[in-house]
């Protein structure tokens, strides 16, 4: 049976591939080993975490909120919407604003780098987060389409600092999976916040594969993107 509000998921989020958690180890969980790690932990769970526990795990799991206002100073200056059609079995997306023009041909130079197909770009849909505080802005793009019981995919998540430096955070090449029952993760924006108390803002992404949410925090304290924290969240 075909699942809407998946398929409308993964059209705004980030993709890649991804594994089932497997009953010796969780990809996406591994176990808090240092001080830092359980620090990161401990604010996700106070601003991120509702009804705890939450589906059929891990034992500290939780259902993933929204923050009310984002952090850092952060705006949403544009972004896309989906919805599932039911009675056309597709979903239909709506843009919301525009990205700045630089920014949308840097995300559309990535995307056909990561092989969306010739013609197909103009399917690609577009959100950006700026900050009048933090000196830099985050843009992400996104391909989907639908053919029969095939999903096609593509993203790109990049990071723009205030001389024009980019860093990919994530990418997904373009990729096919089943409509079902994806073979894919995704990743949405959901925060710019000073989780570890270091004075810098992390990006807070909510990853979601089939039937598994997790948080993962993305620093870029050392210059490049480093993954800080993978954890939390859900799985049925």
């Amino acid at each position: 049976m075909r699942i809407p509000g998946l398929i409308a998921a993964l059209i705004s989020l980030m993709l890649s591939t991804d594994t089932r958690p497997g009953a010796d180890a969780d990809p996406h969980r591994p176990t808090c080993r240092t001080a830092q790690c359980r620090k990161v932990k401990s604010f996700l769970k106070a601003h991120y975490c509702g009804e705890s526990p939450y589906g059929n795990g891990p034992a500290d799991g939780c259902l993933l909120l929204e923050p009310k206002k984002l952090g850092a100073g952060f705006k949403i200056t544009a972004d896309f919407h989906c919805e599932w059609m039911e009675h056309e079995e597709k979903a239909q997306c709506q843009q919301r604003g525009e990205v700045r023009s630089h920014v949308k041909d840097l995300l559309v130079r990535e995307m056909k780098r990561l092989g969306v197909p010739a013609g197909e770009d103009k399917q690609v849909l577009f959100a950006s987060w700026e900050s009048n505080v933090a000196d830099f802005s985050i843009a992400k793009a996104a391909y989907s389409s639908i053919a029969g019981a095939e999903l096609a995919i593509c993203a790109v998540v990049l990071r723009i600092d205030r001389t024009g430096h980019v860093v990919v955070l994530r990418e997904v090449p373009f990729h096919r999976t089943d409509v079902d029952v994806p073979d894919v993760a995704t990743w949405a924006l959901l925060d710019v916040a000073d989780v570890d108390g270091d004075g810098y803002p992390e990006v807070i992404l909510h990853g979601d594969a089939y039937e598994n949410h997790w948080l993962e925090v993305v620093s870029m304290r050392s210059g490049a993107a480093k993954t800080i924290f993978s954890g939390l969240g859900y799985y049925l």
